[in-house]
């Protein structure tokens, strides 16, 4: 009796054993996520960098700039090219900021753009459902209405470039699908207003925004 005990108990060691050892796969039997798909929106804001002049010298500011809600909404696909991720995509920017000027005038600008992102992904997976990732890109903006709330015909700047860098994170909720969620600053390259009577020096938007959608990994 006692010998079946001490079998039955081996056999069940063993068991057990078998169980919690860990599983080793080979390359060729890991499935390699090949395109991510994506939907997002983007609010946030937008402020200003006065530009200097050739000299480097800082002009005098004469008024104060109004940040106000801006938004983007698009779709995306990256590729994975390892050990990179190189994107594209198309989505609408919506662009709303004001001046106000010392005698308390104020104006204001509302502005559409099509936006053509083209970014490279640096992604760390911790974990089977959480990944940590950076993306460096530039956007190509092309306008698709310019309204100023004083000038009826206003002179603007019909396309202009943006570089920048999204910052984030995943969350896996199914095998194939995650939430994505993330920081974004993006520096613009133009002064949106183009032939302004009231200043002589350059004004370039800085864009700070989140975003955050859902990506669909294939």
């Amino acid at each position: 009796m006692q010998r079946i005990i001490i079998l039955a108990f081996m056999a069940g060691a063993w068991g057990l054993r078998a169980q919690t050892q860990p599983r080793y796969y080979t390359d060729s039997d890991v499935r390699q996520r090949v395109v991510n798909f994506n939907v997002y929106g983007q609010p946030g804001t937008v402020f200003r960098r006065i530009g200097a002049d050739l000299n480097g010298v800082q002009p005098d500011v004469t008024d104060r700039f109004l940040p106000r809600l801006t938004a983007e909404t698009g779709f995306s696909a990256d590729f994975n090219l390892r050990p990179l991720y190189l994107g594209i995509g198309v989505g609408q920017s919506w662009i709303n900021y004001g001046h106000r000027f010392e005698s308390g005038q104020t104006f204001g600008v509302q502005a559409r753009y099509w936006a053509i992102p083209l970014r490279a992904g640096l992604v760390t997976h911790l974990s089977d459902e959480v990944t940590l990732e950076a993306w460096p890109n530039v956007t190509y903006r092309r306008a698709i209405s310019f309204e100023h709330s004083d000038l009826v015909n206003p002179v603007y700047a019909d396309q202009f470039w943006t570089a920048g860098l999204q910052v984030g994170s995943t969350v896996g909720i199914t095998e194939y699908l995650s939430f994505v969620l993330m920081g974004v600053m993006d520096y613009g390259f133009n002064d949106l207003e183009e032939g302004t009577g009231w200043r002589d020096y350059t004004e370039l938007p800085l864009f700070l925004g989140v975003r955050a959608g859902l990506r669909v990994a294939l």
